[in-house]
């Protein structure tokens, strides 16, 4: 039985030795332009996945902005996809960069909110807040009562 498991685990492990990473594609991308589209694919997916229906509902098709926006096709894509993913440390370097660019736009997001959350605590009145404050005690204390 012994003798059988490891013919099994010789062969499995001959049989991974020889896997053919695919050829480069025609339309090569270079690191950055493959890290920037599927960072626009994450953000695309991530706006269809909070709101499915309103894309649905204006018919938007998200593949075909990022194909625009490119200039590729989805055949462009998926080769150079396949090509990156054979290549397991050029990929996990693009994969980084993807990383990085979503933590850049994580970082300006968070900003702009700071800076909204500010400007709309200056547009509401210091006394109205202390106000609506003091209303709001009195009237968890009548409910405690």
């Amino acid at each position: 039985m012994k003798k059988i498991t490891a013919l099994f685990l010789i062969l499995f492990i001959l049989s991974c030795s020889n896997v053919e990473k695919s050829v480069a594609p025609d339309n090569l991308f270079d690191q950055d332009k493959m890290a920037a589209i599927i960072t626009d694919l994450y953000i695309v997916e991530g706006a269809i996945s909070s709101n499915r229906a309103a894309f649905i509902k204006k018919g938007v098709q998200p593949s075909s902005y990022l194909f625009n926006k490119y200039n590729m096709d989805s055949i462009s894509f998926q080769e150079n996809l396949n090509y990156y993913s054979d290549r397991v440390e050029e990929y996990m370097l693009v994969i980084k960069k993807v990383q990085d660019n979503l933590k850049v736009l994580q970082d300006s997001v968070n900003s702009r909110q700071e800076r909204i959350n500010k400007e709309q605590e200056n547009l509401i009145p210091k006394s109205k807040i202390d106000k609506d404050s003091k209303k709001q005690r009195v009237k968890n204390i009548e409910e405690e009562l």
